[in-house]
């Protein structure tokens, strides 16, 4: 039989883990700024990790490697940089040559991150753009989130698993002019300047143009489509809020699906009794 001592400190030691776990999930309930600010402020309490270990293992995501079109992808984030979208392809025939040719491409040997079976984007918006900038009847590689139907549920959950792989949330810079907003003349100022001559081959291999104005013509008209047809999401965040998986390259193990969350995670106070036998 037990001590009273060591009743009272069993008792004390998962009254905390559910007060922990309880404040993880009013967390999670949070709007998604809120969500990113106090994970990254709990995120190194050890007790806040156990709460999420605990959270990943009762409510785990489910992922697919899907290879969903570009152009049906709805982004998350409210602004895409046309600089980061733009610059390789525009400098890179090899790259170029790959986008243009189409099918499944997987864009800087790396798949990005989507959600609901390819509805939208969750991670790798500027592997998405570039692509969609040169051939936007291609398919991209990706690692799905299949169970989770809300892209804000899914940016949390893959937040989560970023946060318990590292001990903290990392960020990503915005700033510059961004595609879904970007005019015409910007554009395509942009492209002439800066577009190799070897790529201009390529994309008269492609008959996608023969100089560099047609070949800007031509991406204005994808950039244009962009806009129209894959606005991002009502309400998307800014870049800085916006999961980076490539620094952990292991979060999905430890990703929860927040749209599937137990009523209750921790052991009780009946639970301890129950588990030690006391009587």
């Amino acid at each position: 039989m037990l001590s009273l001592k060591n009743i009272l400190s069993e008792i004390n030691i998962h009254i905390n883990e559910d007060e922990t776990q309880d404040e993880l999930k009013r967390i999670l309930k949070k709007d998604y700024e809120s969500f990113v600010r106090d994970l990254g402020n709990n995120i190194t309490d050890p007790k806040f990790l156990s709460a999420i270990k605990s959270l990943s293992s009762s409510a785990p995501v489910r992922t697919t490697n899907i290879a969903p079109p570009v152009d049906k992808l709805k982004p998350t984030q409210k602004e895409v940089v046309m600089d980061k979208s733009l610059s390789y392809p525009l400098k890179d025939p090899t790259i170029c040559e790959v986008f243009l040719k189409g099918g499944v491409v997987t864009v800087n040997k790396r798949p990005i991150v989507t959600g609901s079976g390819g509805k939208f984007i969750i991670d790798g918006h500027h592997r998405w753009s570039q692509l969609y900038c040169i051939n936007p009847e291609a398919k991209i590689k990706a690692l799905d989130l299949t169970d989770i139907r809300n892209p804000f549920e899914a940016l949390k959950a893959t937040q989560i698993g970023i946060g318990a792989e590292l001990g903290e949330i990392p960020t990503a810079e915005g700033g510059g002019v961004n595609l879904f907003t970007v005019t015409e003349d910007v554009l395509k100022k942009y492209i002439t300047d800066r577009i190799q001559d070897r790529v201009v081959d390529v994309f008269k291999k492609y008959n996608k143009g023969g100089t560099p104005e047609e070949i800007a013509s031509y991406i204005w008209g994808n950039v244009q489509r962009m806009q129209k047809e894959n606005e991002p999401v009502a309400n998307a965040p800014e870049r800085q809020l916006m999961p980076q998986t490539d620094d952990a390259p292991n979060w999905k193990d430890k990703a929860t699906n927040t749209e599937k969350l137990p009523e209750s995670i921790g052991m009780k106070l009946k639970d301890v009794l129950a588990y030690k036998k006391i009587k």
